[in-house]
């Protein structure tokens, strides 16, 4: 006969085990449970004993758990249920049920045992949240699709504001859109907007004229999107809390629409879904913003390019935080900025081919390398009595101008002061080129004044180069081309078209390296203009 008592050592394995443990009998009374009922429930052994089993499972769910446990019996015995545990504190912590009926000692007797399942569905919840989101970001990401198909084919600032108003607010997502411009004022009210109602953009306008500090005027300060969710518990003004009741939203992002650092405007968005605008959506959202100050930006470059008038301004820069400024002092002619191009992965970094007359190229790097904006300086060659230099800039005069549609047309400096022009489109905001300009310098705005630009023909373009060609110029560039000279690989070296044209070979390389002179000058001069 075994040393071991059988009852104690079940006892002890049911005792151990780290879900709930007890039996019922068929009066409905508790007569044994394992300790981590007590553990659970926070009730000592005597008033366990004392209650309806069914009084640890809340209100709510009484009712079905008495069914349940008047039909143990007849259930698969795999067979498991979810019901909460009451404590005596009042929590309810959920937990599974799994129940069998046995016979002892002609007793009928329910065993159940209940697993806590709050990690599990914390998991579970997880899980949906993270499908939820997925499909969120699916269906945002189809929409921005749809955004940015209609803003390429917007032909003003107005047409893509307006359009992304619509395509967001035709999306299932969001509820009411508006967009405002970062304008030099500083109002930041919207100029586009769509909702259920039709006075959406006065109610905004409204709601900026209250004493606080806004969502949409933090993001154009910061450059950062900014969320509100729950704008019952926020603290934005009861007014504005009773426009996004009427509105049915309850969640709101503020989204900077940025390009290459200046923020042009402000898009705001908002969500019937109160936990709407999660950092994965936001990061939507700012690539969005990007991609409307690109093509904002490219409207209105475009515009410049394409209107017959324009408006001239012209600044000037003292001071030895401007370079070309600084060599001025100390050479002995003019320095210009001959023509500049961003580098391509820089991260807004420029590069400036920068001539300067009078000075020696190796004091010129010296007085670059003081300059925590200047990233590298090459001395190039010669042109002439004049020192060609590039310059690669992380900041630069020309950067400012250009974010913000400006575009410099010349940048000479003299004697330690530099004159820069430049020309925006003529309905464009000079104060928003003069606010950028002083925000690298120190700048003085000399003039302002609007210009007449006659449409220039092609054929006017090739009289004006062929002007600049002498004949025996033409001439070799004419045996050149139809001799194959110019063809991969050769259909003739220079020595035989030189036969051909009857002169000596430094001859025909003299007269073509002129021509093929001319012909850049006028073509990057035509550019210019």
């Amino acid at each position: 006969m075994s040393e071991f008592d059988p009852g104690e050592i079940a006892t002890s394995l049911l005792q151990s085990l780290p879900d709930l443990v007890y039996i019922v009998d068929a009066d409905g009374r508790l007569v044994w449970w394992n300790d981590r009922l007590n553990e659970v429930a926070g009730y000592d052994d005597d008033t366990i004993a004392e209650l309806d089993p069914f009084e640890l499972i809340p209100d709510d769910q009484r009712e079905a758990a008495v069914a349940a446990f008047s039909q143990v019996g007849t259930y698969d015995p795999e067979t498991t249920m979810e019901f909460d545990v009451l404590t005596s504190d009042g929590d309810r912590i959920p937990h599974e049920f799994n129940g069998s009926v046995i016979e002892v000692d002609g007793r009928t007797l329910v065993t159940s045992v209940a697993r806590d399942v709050t990690a599990r569905r914390e998991r579970d919840r997880e899980i949906r949240r993270q499908r939820d989101e997925l499909e969120t970001l699916h269906r945002l990401s189809e929409t921005v699709y749809e955004v940015i198909q209609s803003v390429i084919d917007a032909a003003t600032r107005e047409e893509i504001e307006q359009a992304v108003c619509d395509r967001l607010a035709a999306s299932e997502l969001y509820q009411a859109v508006w967009i405002a411009r970062n304008d030099p004022g500083g109002t930041v009210d919207p100029v586009a907007g769509v909702a259920a109602t039709d006075d959406f953009v006065e109610t905004i306008a409204e709601l900026n004229g209250l004493d606080w500090k806004r969502p949409a005027e933090i993001a154009v300060e910061t450059g950062e999107v900014q969320v509100i969710q729950g704008f019952a518990d926020s603290s934005i003004p009861d007014r504005a809390k009773e426009v996004a009741e009427s509105l049915d939203v309850h969640a709101g992002a503020s989204v900077p629409i940025v390009h290459r650092g200046t923020v042009e405007g402000v898009l705001s968005v908002y969500s019937s879904r109160p936990d709407a605008f999660s950092p994965r959506e936001q990061a939507a959202f700012e690539r969005l913003g990007e991609v409307l100050g690109f093509a904002t930006n490219a409207v209105r470059t475009e515009r410049l390019l394409l209107s017959d008038t324009a408006t001239e301004l012209t600044f000037r820069v003292s001071g030895p935080e401007a370079l070309l400024a600084s060599v001025s002092s100390e050479a002995d002619g003019p320095c210009r900025k001959e023509w500049s191009t961003a580098v391509e992965g820089g991260d807004g970094n420029y590069r400036h081919y920068v001539t300067v007359k009078g000075i020696d190229p190796e004091r010129v790097r010296e007085m670059a390398a003081e300059r925590s904006t200047v990233e590298s300086i090459e001395h190039i060659g010669d042109n002439g009595d004049e020192h060609v230099f590039d310059v690669v800039t992380s900041d630069s005069f020309t950067r400012r101008l250009l974010d913000v549609g400006a575009s410099p047309t010349s940048m000479v400096a003299r004697d330690g002061e530099t004159v820069i022009v430049a020309e925006l489109a003529g309905d464009a905001d000079a104060r928003r080129v003069v606010e950028a300009a002083n925000e690298l310098y120190d700048v003085e705005l000399v003039s302002k004044r609007e210009l007449e630009r006659p449409v220039r023909t092609t054929d006017e373009f090739f009289d004006a180069v062929a002007d600049r060609l002498s004949d025996q110029q033409l001439a070799a560039l004419r045996h050149a081309y139809f001799g194959g000279y110019f063809s991969w690989p050769r259909d003739a070296t220079a020595e035989e078209v030189a036969d051909r044209m009857d002169v000596s070979s430094p001859t025909f390389h003299y007269h073509l390296r002129h021509a093929q002179r001319a012909l850049v000058d006028a073509f990057l001069e035509h550019l210019d203009d």
